[in-house]
């Protein structure tokens, strides 16, 4: 298993933007105390969510918005935290 943690602010962004989302679902409530533990794979899978989400937002000239700012501030974290 893997542990990572996320900010509530990272958390609360996650459960507004992505209430359906399987894969966002799956990760938070994987949560025990303030930190969370997935399989490798549920890894793998939500870092290429966050990729494509990050990508999905950014505006009509690929600029980079708020939302795809902090899609990408959640997959650095958890890049840095797990290798």
């Amino acid at each position: 298993m893997i542990r990572i943690s996320l900010t509530e602010e990272q958390v609360t962004f996650l459960e507004k933007m992505f209430p359906d989302e399987e894969i966002v679902q799956s990760v938070l409530h994987s949560k025990n105390d303030k930190e969370f533990f997935i399989d490798v794979d549920t890894k793998i899978d939500f870092m290429d969510f966050l990729e494509d989400a990050a990508v999905d937002f950014m505006d009509e000239n690929q600029e980079p918005t708020l939302e795809t700012k902090k899609l990408e501030e959640i997959r650095d974290s958890i890049y840095y935290q797990t290798n």
